[in-house]
C-alpha cells in the first residue's frame, strides 16, 4: 500500500486491534465505501471513521471503537 493517509488510518487501526485485523479492517471499509486503501482520499475520512468505529467496537470495546474514529478524524492531511 501506497497511499500515505491509508498507512496512518493503519498504523492507528493496528495499535488497537493488531496489524493483521487492521489491514483487513481497512481494506473492508473501503470496499464498503466503494474505494480501495491505495485510492482513500482524505475527504473520505469522516466516512471511514464512522465505519471503522463499528468495526473496532466489534473486536474491541465501544470505547476503543471511539479512540480510534476520533483519531482518524483528527489526522491532518
Amino acid at each position: 500500500m501506497a497511499n500515505p493517509l491509508a498507512l496512518q488510518v493503519e498504523k492507528i487501526l493496528a495499535s488497537a486491534v493488531g496489524e493483521f485485523i487492521a489491514k483487513a479492517t481497512l481494506k473492508k471499509n473501503c470496499e464498503l465505501m466503494g474505494t480501495t486503501p491505495d485510492n482513500l482520499a482524505s475527504a473520505q475520512l469522516l466516512e471511514l471513521a464512522e465505519h471503522i468505529e463499528k468495526s473496532v467496537s466489534f473486536f474491541s470495546t465501544k470505547e476503543t471503537g471511539a479512540e480510534v474514529a476520533e483519531k482518524i478524524r483528527n489526522l491532518n492531511v
